[in-house]
């Protein structure tokens, strides 16, 4: 669907009109000439806006439809502090696998691209194949903040040493504790630091309350690759290099493995964290514990009301106290400005004001639910402020400070095959099927991605 975004003012109108029986005892000819001086001011005022209107830059925007709010309020907010640099934008909310074909045509015939456009992480590094990579460099508008960035997120966008993609939120994952069965088991979350206290805690909530402490994705990729991250490995090395089989990532494929055989997860009820069955399932109380990404938040809010008030935020375990890593960011998407735009400085200042600023972190947290990936707004007042449905605590306040070590993907073209073959195979044939060991899984999709190479 289609909206059009001016942003821009209409003529305004005058607030109050002179009275021709006004107090303090003015002339008619007074009144008179107040009253005409007030209509040419209005007059030049319209005059002014309809002028600014003549000249505001028209720019697009392809983007995530869950997103597209957020961008209206910061456009708005734009026309409003640049009364000299107004733009006109055509916002257009297009579906995930839908843009990424239509941009790559686009950018691959040379005509029809937008300025902007929402690029997922798993597709950004298809983009590195291209002779030059098709977007505008955005280096320069972090160079002078790059110490208030979370690191390892701007290169999940970034290629030979340039930033091509905004982020939009360091999409840091969490745990989240359903505090009823967490309680009734007797076990305090905030004793739950490493991945053993958090196995051994859900030996205690399956003993307890016969609930399974966790699932266990079988059509995505939760919670493997957030460990896999978080262990410090990744299905692809700096060098791009394919690790998808390496020791690292089959002992955690493993270790995920005994928690299903010891009945602490349990096959995720169809399949991945948007079905409707796992919302029923984990909405009435199916688990104990939810390991997914800060934001969420906002589902839960929206699919699982019946866990208002009966949630918290912790941030994740650790392998092991004083780990290189203590969180991982997963997905996310970068907004582009593509080679085919026709005023690109505005559209970098724009793209700074709408994601990179300290305002924007900031207020993508307040509408999104997004963990900021600017550390210099993790200690702002509004942050820290208490979520009723989330135990009335202060969410940001418990998980900021694990964001700061945050392990994150290295990327390139055969990133999506990899996530692909993981979540339709991988994770099937080893929790769900049960048809494959950890290490034979993995071993066939290293085998898969070479062939592919």
């Amino acid at each position: 669907m289609k909206k059009r975004i001016t942003g821009l003012l209409g003529v305004a109108m005058m607030a109050t009109m002179l009275s021709g029986c006004g107090s303090g005892g003015q002339s008619q000819e007074t009144k008179a000439a107040e009253t005409t001086a007030a209509v040419k001011e209005a007059e030049s005022g319209s005059e002014a806006k309809t002028e600014a209107l003549a000249e505001a830059a028209d720019l697009s925007f392809w983007c995530i439809s869950a997103h597209e709010n957020f961008y209206r309020s910061r456009l708005e907010a734009w026309n409003q502090e640049h009364t000299d640099k107004q733009i006109n934008m055509d916002l257009v909310s297009v579906g995930g696998a839908d843009r990424q074909s239509k941009l790559l045509v686009a950018l691959q015939t040379g005509q029809g691209a937008p300025d902007f456009c929402d690029v997922n992480i798993i597709h950004f590094g298809v983009y590195y194949d291209f002779d030059e990579v098709p977007f505008v460099p955005l280096t320069d508008l972090v160079e002078g903040e790059k110490d208030k960035f979370i690191t390892s997120k701007l290169d999940m966008y970034s290629y030979n040493g340039e930033l091509y993609g905004a982020p939009t939120q360091a999409g840091a994952n969490v745990v989240f504790y359903n505090t009823d069965i967490m309680n009734e088991a007797g076990v305090d979350i905030d004793s739950i630091v490493t991945w053993a206290d958090f196995e051994e805690a859900g030996k205690t909530v399956v003993e307890k309350t016969g609930k399974p402490m966790t699932a266990i994705e079988t059509t995505d990729m939760y919670p493997f690759q957030t460990m896999v991250l978080e262990r410090g490995s990744d299905f692809f090395d700096a060098d791009n290099n394919i690790i998808i089989n390496n020791d690292t990532n089959v002992e955690v494929l493993e270790y995920l493995k005994t928690w299903m055989d010891e009945g602490i997860a349990v096959a995720m009820p169809g399949g991945s964290n948007t079905s409707e069955t796992f919302y029923e399932f984990f909405d009435h109380d199916g688990m104990g514990a939810l390991i997914m990404p800060l934001w969420y938040m906002t589902r839960l809010e929206e699919y699982m009301p019946d866990l208002n008030g009966h949630l918290a935020v912790r941030s994740l375990p650790v392998w092991e106290e004083g780990a290189e890593y203590t969180s991982a960011c997963t997905g996310g998407t970068g907004t582009v400005i593509t080679n085919q735009c026709k005023n690109p400085e505005l559209a970098k200042e724009f793209l700074y004001f709408c994601k990179l600023s300290y305002d924007a972190n900031k207020e993508c947290y307040l509408q999104l639910g997004f963990a900021p990936f600017r550390s210099d707004v993790w200690e702002d007042e509004a942050l820290q402020v208490p979520k009723p449905f989330f135990n009335n605590e202060n969410v940001f306040g418990e998980v900021g400070a694990s964001l700061k070590k945050a392990n994150a993907i290295h990327n390139n073209s055969m990133v999506p095959k990899a996530f692909d073959i993981v979540s339709s195979d991988v994770m099937y044939s080893v929790f769900e099927a049960k048809t494959s060991t950890p290490k034979e899984a993995l071993d066939r999709a290293a085998e898969s991605l070479n062939a592919q190479k």
